[in-house]
């Protein structure tokens, strides 16, 4: 947490408050946070730069800022905020934007897992894979992904160097709507299962954006509300529970150091 739909609710609740906001004032109060400069650095090369657009790159934030571009990776806790009061943790506000009309931004991050960067050209982040809701990613490329290396189906969707965005929640979720068992081979599917799993990728991650992501702890929207996926989620988090589809129990294992929730009854 946060995968892509949290991300991607941040980027676009981001827009309408900082889109073509001058920044007259940066704070950085936890500067642990930066990752390639310090945080005089950051001040000198954005202070008095217009934000003018922000990009989503799998699980990372890019503001486009002339000819400089910070980058965030929100880590497990990290979320921005228009409003301090909306804060559940205001002692972990660690970053704090100031703009020309008077508006402001805060970064709180709760375990200081998230990074900030600062690039002076776009950046490329060459290992990350395709974005799994980008129109790069077709039935034919999908395929040619699952067949290029033997793994489980769970591990395959949260490869970031295949599939960049994709986490333990939706992974879970996208599995059970494909009705495929997380423990399948990648070479094992069959042409139609592709098709499905391609389609249930992308209905599954735009539901979540639809329901401004998953709040399962410190995930709040820049508006300072709570995520309303988890309230639609099959799978994750209830294992014991009835299947919503079939009533057998949902099932939990660990798979690659997570845990994975399935119905074996429901998926094969």
């Amino acid at each position: 947490m946060p995968e892509l739909p949290e991300v991607e609710t941040t980027r676009r609740q981001l827009l309408p408050i900082c889109k073509g906001e001058t920044i007259t004032d940066i704070k950085i109060h936890q500067p642990v946070l930066l990752k390639n400069c310090d945080a005089e650095e950051f001040r000198y090369h954005l202070i008095g730069r217009t934000i003018e657009d922000i990009d989503r790159l799998s699980k990372y934030l890019i503001f486009r800022c002339g000819e400089v571009f910070p980058v965030v990776h929100l880590g497990m806790s990290g979320v921005f905020l228009k409003d301090r009061a909306n804060s559940k943790y205001p002692k972990h506000i660690h970053v704090e934007w100031t703009f020309e009309s008077g508006k402001q931004l805060f970064y709180q991050d709760m375990r200081r897992f998230g990074k900030i960067w600062l690039y002076k050209e776009y950046p490329a982040f060459e290992k990350l894979g395709i974005d799994p809701i980008s129109q790069t990613l077709t039935v034919e490329k999908l395929k040619e992904l699952l067949q290029k290396r033997r793994t489980n189906m769970k591990l395959f969707l949260m490869d970031q160097q295949k599939l960049s965005g994709i986490g333990n929640i939706y992974a879970s979720e996208i599995l059970f709507e494909s009705a495929i068992l997380p423990h399948r081979e990648t070479t094992s599917l069959k042409d139609a299962e592709i098709k499905l799993l391609h389609e249930k990728i992308h209905e599954v991650l735009q539901w979540a954006i639809d329901n401004f992501g998953t709040t399962y702890s410190a995930y709040q929207t820049v508006n300072g509300e709570a995520g309303k996926m988890q309230t639609y989620l099959k799978t994750y988090q209830r294992a014991g529970e009835p299947c919503k589809r079939c009533d057998d129990r949902i099932e939990k294992e660990v798979m690659g150091s997570r845990s994975t929730f399935f119905c074996r009854s429901c998926q094969y």
